[in-house]
């Protein structure tokens, strides 16, 4: 007979992936919004909310979600781009997702809405 000894919890590494990072750029008439790390429950609110106040006033015409660092999307994340898609939509913006990472249009894929958005 043997026995397996389990680590003690607080003996565990824990892995967290990394935080949502949010960067701004122009490109032209169109704002960049370089996105990465994990798009999650925990972090949706700041990109929901940088999106928000980038389309209040005067939005630009063209909003580029560049999500080629994105190391993690969720539910949360597609709910995230639903949202920012349709306050796009209200202000009068075009909104393209530049270099989505494998994991995001994989998770788009699967919910049956790769084709819900412009890529480039």
């Amino acid at each position: 007979m043997s026995v397996d000894q389990a680590q003690h919890p607080s003996a565990r590494e824990t892995v967290r992936p990394p935080a949502l990072s949010l960067a701004l750029a122009r490109e032209g008439p169109a704002v960049v919004v370089e996105v990465g790390g994990a798009v999650d429950l925990s972090t949706v609110d700041p990109l929901v909310a940088l999106v928000n106040r980038l389309l209040s006033g005067q939005p630009p015409p063209v909003l580029v979600l560049d999500l080629s660092r994105v190391s993690f999307f969720c539910a949360a994340g597609v709910n995230a781009l639903l949202t920012v898609r349709r306050r796009a939509g209200s202000a009068g913006c075009a909104l393209v997702l530049r270099r989505p990472s494998r994991i995001t249009v994989t998770v788009l894929d699967i919910v049956g809405l790769t084709d819900e958005f412009t890529t480039e």
